[in-house]
């Protein structure tokens, strides 16, 4: 399998330790791995802010292995992973990133967040065919080649996996159903980041999932060059600094630990 695996793989979580009160759990997208939230990770424990992502089942392996998790395997991953995390700190902010926006959307119906930073949400539509027809596809392939969409004046870079198991497509389909109607049961603070120039999850998506969560404090926070990558692409830089800001004044603790810049 290893002619479906790219390069810009991790299958191992991470954790870096920031030295202070509060936490951040992240969780990453759907065949890719804790590589495409690493260097955000650094950057929030570098501003004192401990950072930890677990790899999710079935990822950072093989497609083989990924087409026999299940969305309650990521779910209890999640629910688990930050359980653990909110045990040492008291303020444990949640950041997803594509399929992991629907994994946090699931933490915040559950747990008492202080804040929750969506990240390319793929809540209400596909850009690709694959996960909408993955429950009839997944009978007769295992693999969908992922289409490479590159702009001529910018080179997109590509995570992950290859292809898109089709059977693990299916359980994402599941899961981002459950998560639609989990929205309006949000009720910490949330921000949400989307780039219009996203080449997997269509812009929509980003103004949607703002109008239906539940939330009262809410911020939509728009992007104009990177692609689904948001994270790891050309903004970078300006994303982390958003979830940075956006912990410090919902943090209990970073206001008094670190200073707010005017």
């Amino acid at each position: 399998m290893n002619e479906f695996i790219n390069p810009r793989i991790k299958g191992e979580s991470f954790r870096y330790d920031g030295g202070g009160r509060a936490a951040c759990y992240l969780i990453h997208g759907f065949t890719g791995s804790t590589y495409e939230l690493d260097d955000c990770g650094k950057f929030l424990a570098s501003n004192g802010i401990t950072a930890a992502a677990d790899i999710l089942p079935g990822h950072g392996t093989s497609p083989e292995d990924c087409n026999t998790k299940t969305r309650e395997d990521w779910t209890d991953t999640v629910v688990s992973g930050y359980a653990a995390l909110a045990q040492e700190f008291e303020d444990v902010f949640v950041a997803g990133f594509s399929m992991g926006t629907s994994l946090g959307i699931h933490l915040a119906s559950r747990f008492d967040l202080p804040g929750l930073i969506l990240y390319s949400p793929v809540i209400f539509k596909f850009k690709s065919w694959t996960a909408h027809l993955s429950h009839a596809t997944k009978w007769f392939k295992d693999y969908q080649p992922k289409a490479k969409v590159y702009a001529k004046d910018m080179p997109r870079p590509f995570f992950g996996y290859t292809v898109y198991p089709l059977s693990a497509a299916s359980e994402v389909l599941k899961l981002t159903k459950s998560a639609k109607h989990l929205l309006q049961s949000v009720s910490c603070p949330a921000v949400i980041m989307h780039s219009k120039s996203d080449t997997t999850a269509p812009y929509i998506n980003g103004p949607r999932v703002y109008e239906a969560i539940g939330s009262t404090d809410k911020q939509f926070v728009p992007f104009e060059k990177s692609s689904h990558m948001l994270t790891c692409d050309c903004e970078k830089e300006e994303v982390w600094d958003a979830s940075l800001q956006f912990m410090r004044q919902h943090s209990r603790f970073l206001k008094d630990e670190i200073p707010v810049p005017e």
